[in-house]
């Protein structure tokens, strides 16, 4: 049933019987996946902030998921976690010079910005593969390397929120995940996998993680994560020498009182506690300690010129 909507949902979308906005003023460059969480949303819009900033006004567009405050909002400072959702207010932190809109409807929050920061000619549209009423100047889909959407099944028997062959719909397909020296060899399989068309480009990206300085040597770490798939952070932290304890909650958990007692208990026999950037955001309105396991997305060389081009044409023409 569930697969039976998404195609009849798309099927009206791809063929212009249920409308969608095109914009033509600006470049609308949507992030997103077919599969539910864990593929690097967040990694990949933060890395597109990093280096298309100095070149290009821009603004970032999400949903705010789990969100408190409704409508739509640009994010201020004084915003917690639990008012404009977690990765928003993550990102905002990292980008303080960045306008951050979290909307439902992202029709409205591109009027809102077009209307109110004219200058603005890039607006990035974060975990939007699936909001069909905006059509994309150009579309980025990720998949994960070791759980990829084409070994996957539409919910419920699998994590994929629409079918495979929605992946068609994507300019660019970014691998996530990789490990560290994929070969060229690999590559080449993996992209036959994918089946694309002539015109789709595909990208293959790596995480580096960078240790807090603030951790002792001679503690364990107490590692608390509200994330889909925290074990390659588990791989690493384990790598540099510690001795790690996972402390695992749902992904965008909101974490209580409880919580933060069970968190703090557990920290007492000798534990340092360490979580996630995303955590972090909604760990700091409790008052406990914890050092912060920072990453980035490091993608293949050639796509930081693809993709700079690529806005700046639409934007000359």
């Amino acid at each position: 049933m569930y697969l039976l909507i998404t195609i009849i949902r798309n099927y009206l979308f791809s063929h212009h019987l249920i409308q969608s906005r095109k914009y033509s003023d600006v470049f609308v460059l949507c992030v997103g996946n077919i599969r539910v969480g864990g593929t690097g949303k967040t990694p990949m819009v933060e890395y597109l902030i990093r280096h298309l900033q100095n070149i290009f006004p821009l603004a970032v567009v999400s949903l705010g998921y789990k969100r408190k405050m409704k409508g739509l909002h640009e994010i201020q400072d004084t915003d917690t976690a639990q008012m404009v959702g977690d990765e928003p207010k993550q990102m905002s932190e990292k980008f303080p010079n960045i306008k951050f809109i979290v909307s439902k409807d992202r029709n409205e929050a591109i009027d809102y910005i077009r209307n109110k920061y004219k200058e603005i000619k890039l607006i990035i549209l974060d975990d939007a593969m699936q909001y069909r009423k905006t059509t994309p100047t150009h579309t980025i889909l990720l998949t994960e390397y070791n759980r990829p959407y084409f070994l996957d099944h539409i919910i419920p028997y699998g994590r994929l929120r629409e079918s495979k062959r929605e992946s068609k719909r994507a300019n660019t397909i970014i691998v996530t995940k990789c490990e560290h020296g994929i070969s060229d060899k690999e590559k080449r399989e993996f992209t036959k996998q994918l089946d694309i068309n002539e015109d789709q480009k595909v990208f293959f990206s790596t995480i580096k993680y960078y240790m807090p300085e603030d951790l002792d040597k001679t503690k364990s770490l107490l590692f608390i994560a509200g994330i889909d798939n925290p074990m390659p952070a588990v791989d690493f932290l384990q790598k540099q020498d510690y001795t790690v304890t996972l402390l695992k909650y749902p992904d965008h958990h909101t974490f209580t009182k409880e919580d933060i007692l069970q968190i703090q208990n557990k920290a007492k026999n000798n534990y340092q506690i360490i979580t996630t950037e995303k955590d972090a955001v909604r760990l700091r309105e409790y008052d406990i300690s914890f050092s912060v396991l920072k990453i980035e997305n490091e993608i293949d060389n050639n796509f930081l010129d693809y993709i700079t081009n690529e806005i700046r044409t639409h934007i000359r023409s």
